[in-house]
């Protein structure tokens, strides 16, 4: 068989590190710049890159140790890779660089470095091992393919918006309990816009359908934002009306000849500096209501069942991003994300092999910022008027690793003890 389709497909990488600034301000920039590399997922606590590493089985993982809780757990971790013939590259602090001979004795471990080091030159070496692990399976098997709660700190407004192109993804759901875990159990202050028809937000958080955003176009400007407003707790919420006719004319009132009462002067009206994150809902019809949203977003949420038709939907939700938009508004690719729900172990595909086929369709695939197990409890949930994140441990799970992944400096497990320091770990500022 020819080696070229292992030449031409791209390497998964799961990039784990101690901290938001060695992941995303040192880790990621040479991987990012290397077209051989699609990077799966990020890590930058030891829960995480543990239920990454299984969700996402990567075909190289770079780890900075000082993110496992002591050797032995590190060893552990690691050697789990070779069950879906995954190698890693481990990066040792100088005072530990005794265990550089028992993690080189890992079957998986392809390389120790010392830090400093050079990431292009870890990224290098994690590629040329990741492909020469290729090139043996090709030959083996030719025909297989704790702290009370305090405001968090965050500079500047994350505005994030959650699409999906195909219907009952669970788009509104996620954006829901997102904004609720920010706003009311980590007390970072969040503004939820429920843009579909009806407002999903309204039946989920029990909140009434008026006050709704008619009464801000119906005098534009910030004066009447707060009119618009309801809370959740916490949470603040701006909902779309639910009279089909009102959510028609805020349409048509937003058209390109229209300048200060449109969705996306609402959206911009919504940045006084307030908020740290803006959370918008997205209806799956592709009309000014969607595009606004993407054009005042600086974060894209991409969120999809691991199923055939959501897949090609997911292609569409890409595109649209990265090519549908004028070049000046549109999203760099390391400001969008994936994230897999409802997944169970009879989905049609496995999170690695869904990221692996949007790869294939586009040279390019988003890193999935968290997998959300199936639960047939969910429904149930918000039928009894609870939010899912209150109740169901696994999908708590699931929107604590997306806050990781957008807030990596926002402590998202309030009230925990602290993990308990090992060799591995050196003290480090904790932003919160």
């Amino acid at each position: 068989m020819s080696e070229q389709p292992y030449t031409n497909s791209k390497v998964t990488v799961l990039l784990a590190g101690a901290g938001h600034e060695v992941v995303y301000y040192q880790m990621q920039q040479p991987v990012l710049a290397d077209p051989r590399f699609m990077i799966a997922g990020y890590a930058a606590q030891w829960s995480m890159f543990e239920t990454s590493l299984a969700n996402l089985q990567p075909d190289l993982t770079i780890i900075q140790a000082d993110i496992a809780p002591d050797a032995e757990a590190l060893m552990q971790s690691l050697a789990k890779l070779s069950a879906w013939q995954g190698v890693a590259v481990v990066v040792l602090p100088q005072v530990h660089e005794e265990l550089r001979g028992p993690l080189s004795k890992v079957d998986s471990v392809r390389g120790v470095f010392v830090a400093p080091v050079n990431w292009m030159e870890v990224a290098s070496a994690g590629y040329g091992a990741a492909m020469t692990a290729r090139a043996r399976l090709s030959q083996t098997a030719p025909m297989q393919g704790a702290a009370p709660h305090r405001e968090a700190y965050i500079t500047g407004t994350k505005r994030i918006a959650l699409l999906s192109h195909a219907p009952g993804a669970g788009c509104s759901t996620i954006a829901e309990n997102l904004a609720y875990e920010l706003a009311v159990r980590l007390r970072v202050k969040s503004l939820l816009v429920s843009m579909g028809l009806p407002p999903a937000a309204a039946a989920h958080l029990g909140l009434r359908y008026a006050p709704n955003l008619t009464q801000y176009f119906d005098r534009p400007g910030k004066a009447a934002f707060q009119a618009a407003l309801q809370r959740k707790e916490a949470l603040e919420v701006l909902l779309a009306p639910e009279s089909s006719l009102e959510y028609l004319a805020i349409l048509e009132q937003s058209g390109p000849e229209n300048g200060q009462g449109t969705i996306y002067n609402m959206l911009m009206d919504s940045e006084d500096g307030r908020y740290a994150a803006i959370l918008m809902d997205t209806p799956p019809a592709e009309n000014l209501w969607l595009m606004h949203a993407l054009l005042f977003a600086n974060v894209a949420l991409v969120v999809a069942r691991p199923t055939l038709a959501d897949l090609a939907a997911v292609r569409h939700s890409l595109t649209l991003l990265l090519n549908g938009l004028k070049a000046e508004k549109r999203l760099a690719r390391e400001s969008i994300y994936l994230v897999l729900n409802q997944v169970s172990e009879r989905s049609s595909f496995t999170p690695r092999l869904f990221q692996e086929e949007l790869g294939k369709a586009l040279e390019w695939a988003p890193p999935i910022a968290a997998v959300i197990p199936f639960d047939p409890e969910l429904s149930r949930a918000q039928d009894d008027g609870v939010l899912p994140v209150t109740r169901l441990d696994d999908f708590a799970r699931g929107i604590r690793d997306i806050v990781n992944t957008l807030f990596p400096q926002v402590d998202s497990h309030p009230g925990k003890a602290a993990e308990k320091k090992g060799v591995l770990r050196l003290p480090r500022i904790r932003f919160t």
